[in-house]
């Protein structure tokens, strides 16, 4: 058995710099040490939003990416940036969803975040309505910026367009205070009045609270709110 990717760049070897795993290492703009020369895709590394470094993350939504990015950047110059990953992604096992984004709690700590999570368990839409399905998502955050870092989704029904939101979310640099009361549509045949999204913050949001940690931040609003 096997498990993860290795990228295949011995062609370039010793004449672009790599990570120690042999991906090329790149700039914003997907150049390489060699200015005449881009990398994208699997063979090269990617900006983690999330922790700010560089990471071998080889998904087919960073390759498309970072493939249109270089095509602008050969004709145009280096006109478009790259604004990085959260490493997202989704799978529909044995009929159940999982989905992922940005950091687990585990990994938070391990790079260096006062990071804390919590968990809601709940339904995806009202329990009165003649179907629904059990949730549950872990919402990583920062306990001293409360900066969203992560979150992790489990339920039956297709919620990985909840992974997507958290992702930008992350990559706009929001925080829990954002998150709790952010705008979403509500319709009993798709969430509740306060969608699983905004509830999971919301309790965040009071675990700091009760811990001596009230001090909201809402980055969505401005500086004048922080």
């Amino acid at each position: 058995m096997t498990t993860g990717f290795m990228p295949v760049t011995e062609l370039l070897e010793y004449q672009v710099d790599m990570d120690r795993h042999g991906a090329i290492l790149v700039n914003e703009f997907c150049q390489t040490s060699n200015p005449d020369i881009y990398a994208a895709g699997d063979c090269c590394v990617s900006h983690f939003n999330p922790t700010g470094e560089s990471v071998y993350a080889p998904l087919a939504t960073n390759a498309v990416r970072q493939g249109m990015i270089v095509g602008n950047n050969v004709v145009a110059g280096n006109t478009m940036p790259y604004v990085g990953t959260q490493a997202t992604s989704a799978m529909s096992l044995f009929g159940e969803t999982i989905a992922s984004t940005g950091l687990t709690i585990e990994y938070a700590r391990k790079n260096g975040f006062d990071a804390d999570c919590v968990q809601f368990e709940g339904t995806w839409r009202p329990e009165y309505m003649p179907t629904t399905d059990k949730l549950t998502i872990t919402l990583v955050y920062d306990k001293k910026s409360r900066l969203i870092l992560g979150a992790q989704l489990y339920c039956q029904h297709d919620v990985s367009q909840s992974a997507n939101a958290i992702s930008i979310a992350i990559q706009n640099n929001n925080t829990i205070d954002d998150l709790a009361f952010v705008d979403m549509l509500f319709q009993p045949h798709f969430d509740d009045p306060f969608n699983y999204l905004n509830l999971v913050a919301q309790m965040a949001v009071e675990k700091e609270r009760q811990a001596g940690n009230h001090h909201p931040r809402y980055t969505a609003l401005g500086n004048f709110h922080n």
